[in-house]
């Protein structure tokens, strides 16, 4: 259930905040769920960690889970600075951020380690937002100037 929860937050803030731009970074959400899924889905095959508290299980990952990633990869994408100078401390700070709630998940029992540290997470974390960020600036328009941001 808590993986439903995680995403209804997340596309609550979507939903409030970003509803205009959802059509214009619709393809990370999809870039995102592409590249959480085949990680997920290496490293639960490979018994590094296992998801608990599945309701909805779909390959060993909780539906509420995927449908979380597709948000979180428009809301990275979206916030994403113009610079590029910015943009390795900003995937740094929101793999940090994510990192501290996986901890969360697993102190409260929601995520299991078998062969995994918080470690590994950190920079798990940080290739598959560089990963999403690359491969929506294949699909992500840009435009420049203030008002299109």
């Amino acid at each position: 259930m808590v993986w439903i929860i995680f995403a209804a937050i997340i596309w609550l803030f979507i939903i409030v905040f970003l509803r205009s731009l959802l059509g214009r970074f619709w393809s990370a959400g999809f870039w995102a769920i592409l590249v959480g899924y085949f990680l997920n889905d290496i490293f639960i095959k490979n018994q590094f960690y296992l998801f608990e508290d599945l309701y909805y299980p779909f390959e060993g990952m909780p539906i509420g889970y995927l449908v979380a990633l597709a948000g979180v990869g428009i809301i990275v994408v979206r916030f994403l600075p113009e610079e590029k100078v910015w943009q390795l401390p900003y995937l740094l700070l929101f793999s940090a951020l994510f990192t501290v709630l996986e901890y969360f998940a697993v102190e409260q029992g929601f995520l299991l380690y078998l062969n995994w540290s918080l470690y590994y997470s950190f920079f798990y974390k940080l290739i598959a937002f560089i990963t999403i960020t690359w491969l929506s600036s294949l699909t992500v328009k840009r435009r420049k100037g203030y008002f299109y941001r």
